[in-house]
């Protein structure tokens, strides 16, 4: 038992002097610091805690609303998509007041389109509708008066209705 006792001790005291200079093995350094708190910066003032990752909160909460955002569409594509908003408009006009969803969605599909999304409050409904030639139909039909028809992109979200509160 002594001669394995002897033979690991070797081994040991060769691996432990064998270590290269600089590296972990060889070496007993501290951490850096990791920083614990976000710092909006102010214009721009920069604050140069070693403890702070900086952030433009300006630019934070831009950045948070651009699902809201439209994508842009060809000329092209929007004049296709104002060849709908005429019969769009008459069908929702045409609707017995006060609509509910199922009868904007029942006004869409009269049209050919199929892909409807809508919200219904209790004071209008709000829709938005893809066109297959690409882009929305997006609007609202109030409990009286005349439907609002609007053209543009899918909103960068996905779909052509914005929702509230998202």
């Amino acid at each position: 038992m002594p001669a394995a006792l002897t033979i690991t001790a070797v081994v040991l005291s060769a691996v432990v002097g064998c270590a290269v200079p600089g590296t972990a093995a060889s070496t007993s350094t501290s951490p850096s610091p990791t920083p614990t708190a976000a710092c909006p910066s102010a214009g721009t003032e920069l604050r140069t805690d070693s403890n702070c990752v900086q952030y433009d909160g300006e630019a934070a909460m831009a950045a948070n609303e651009t699902y809201r955002q439209r994508r842009k569409l060809t000329p092209e594509m929007l004049a296709q998509l104002d060849a709908h908003v005429g019969p769009a408009r008459q069908a929702l006009d045409a609707l017995t007041r006060p609509a509910n969803a199922d009868d904007v969605e029942t006004a869409f599909t009269a049209l050919s389109l199929k892909e409807v999304q809508t919200d219904d409050g209790g004071n209008g409904v709000r829709f938005g509708v893809t066109v297959p030639s690409g882009g929305c139909l997006y609007g609202y039909v109030p409990l009286t008066g005349p439907a609002t028809v609007e053209t543009g992109g899918s909103i960068m979200d996905g779909g052509c209705l914005e929702m509230f509160g998202h």
